[in-house]
C-alpha cells in the first residue's frame, strides 16, 4: 500500500508539473520608451511568490509572473526549460507567445538569436537539443527536421515556400499534430536551423 501510494505521489507531481501553464512576462523598455522617459504602470504586490500582479488596482494570478528585471535565461529556465526536457524524453511540448504588438514576444522567443545573454527561447531550445545529441553515443543517429510557418486568420502559410498559402493541419494516427505538405528541411547545428529561421523571416 505504501509502495503504491509513493508511485501515485510521484505520478500526480509529474502531472502537475507537466500540466498547463500560463506565464506573464513583463519585457523591460527598450531604447525610445525609455529616451520618452516611459513608465511602468504594473505593480507586484509582495509576499505574492511572484504570482501576482496589479494593474489599475485589479490584481490578476499566474502561474508564474517574470518581471522586467529578469534575464532572458532566467525566462528560459522559468518558461521552456522542462518542456525540452519532456521533448528528450519522447513527449510532445508547445510553448505559446500570446500578447498585442510591441508587448514583447520577438524579445522573449528570438531575442537576439547570437548574442549568448539576449538570445531567447527558439535559439536556446535549439542549443539545448543540440547539445543532448552532442552528449549522446557517437554510434546513435539522429535526423532532424525543420519546418515554418505561420497561422494568421485560420490560414497557415509556408514561410519557406510562399507558394503554400494554405495549408491544413491533421492528426495521424497516434494523434500526432501536424502541417500536411509543410517544407521541411534536415539540419544537423544550430546554425542549420538559424539560417533556416532567417529565411523564413524574409517571407
Amino acid at each position: 500500500m505504501s509502495e503504491e501510494k509513493d508511485n501515485k505521489d510521484v505520478t500526480d507531481a509529474k502531472a502537475k508539473e507537466d500540466s498547463i501553464k500560463v506565464i506573464c512576462r513583463f519585457r523591460p523598455l527598450n531604447n525610445t520608451e525609455e529616451k520618452t522617459g516611459s513608465k511602468f504602470i504594473m505593480k507586484f504586490p509582495s509576499g505574492s511568490d511572484d504570482q501576482c500582479v496589479s494593474i489599475g488596482g485589479k490584481v490578476y494570478m499566474f502561474d508564474k509572473v517574470l518581471k522586467p528585471n529578469v534575464t532572458q535565461t532566467q525566462v528560459y529556465e522559468a518558461t521552456a526549460k522542462n518542456i525540452v526536457k519532456d521533448v528528450l524524453c519522447g513527449y510532445n511540448g508547445t510553448i505559446f507567445a500570446y500578447g498585442q504588438t510591441s508587448s514583447g514576444k520577438t524579445h522573449t522567443m528570438e531575442g537576439v538569436i547570437n548574442d549568448p545573454n539576449m538570445q531567447g527561447i527558439i535559439p536556446r531550445i535549439v542549443n539545448d537539443i543540440f547539445n543532448h545529441i552532442y552528449s549522446m553515443e557517437e554510434n546513435l543517429e539522429f535526423h532532424i527536421k525543420v519546418s515554418y510557418f505561420e497561422i494568421y486568420l485560420d490560414k497557415c502559410r509556408d514561410l519557406l515556400d510562399p507558394s503554400k498559402v494554405n495549408l491544413a493541419v491533421h492528426e495521424d494516427k497516434d494523434r500526432v499534430v501536424y502541417v500536411k505538405g509543410a517544407t521541411e528541411r534536415f539540419v544537423s547545428s544550430p546554425e542549420e536551423v538559424f539560417e533556416v529561421l532567417e529565411e523564413g523571416k524574409v517571407s
